[in-house]
């Protein structure tokens, strides 16, 4: 990932009033660990697994936090069951995933664009992909305003062609 578009996902969320963010990192999306571990602006806390983060950015936010949680595309399938408690719960969490599978990919990972938007459809999470580097920043406000006003998650997929 270049380090300006990671700079833009993490002003992105910064604007957007975000200000703890969870996540285990990954390879797709390590610059942007790095640049929100770094930033006074975020208390940032690494996690085991993907279900674990959607815990404890549940967690954050009754704790008066606004949350992103920042997950490899793989880790939505770790993550539903949390990620569907939400729901019950009534907690806006924005999620931020790097869409695997999608055009301009640097390696072919068809798999996760067949099962990616449909578990989303299916925990009724709204989502929006972003395919241009200059759609980032919008995206994300966007869908932190609608998780804050819908009280419930809403996910940013950010494909292969905005971020490589």
């Amino acid at each position: 990932m270049e380090i300006e578009k990671a700079r833009t996902v993490v002003e992105g969320l910064r604007e957007a009033g975000v200000n703890f963010a969870v996540g285990l990192p990954d390879s797709q999306f390590y610059e942007v660990y790095e640049l929100i571990a770094e930033d006074p602006s975020f208390k940032y806390v690494g996690v085991g697994n993907e279900a674990e983060g959607a815990a404890v950015a549940m967690g954050a936010w009754f704790g008066g936090k606004k949350p992103v949680l920042l997950i490899a595309t793989s880790g939505l399938l770790v993550a539903t069951f949390s990620l569907a408690r939400l729901h019950l719960k009534e907690v806006p969490l924005l999620v931020v995933i790097p869409y695997r599978g999608d055009l301009g990919d640097p390696r072919w990972m068809g798999i996760y664009k067949k099962i990616t938007e449909p578990m989303l459809n299916a925990m009724d999470i709204p989502y929006e992909v972003v395919k241009q580097p200059g759609e980032i920043k919008k995206t994300i406000g966007g869908c932190q305003a609608c998780a804050e006003i819908w009280l419930k998650p809403v996910a940013v997929l950010i494909t292969g062609e905005a971020l490589w």
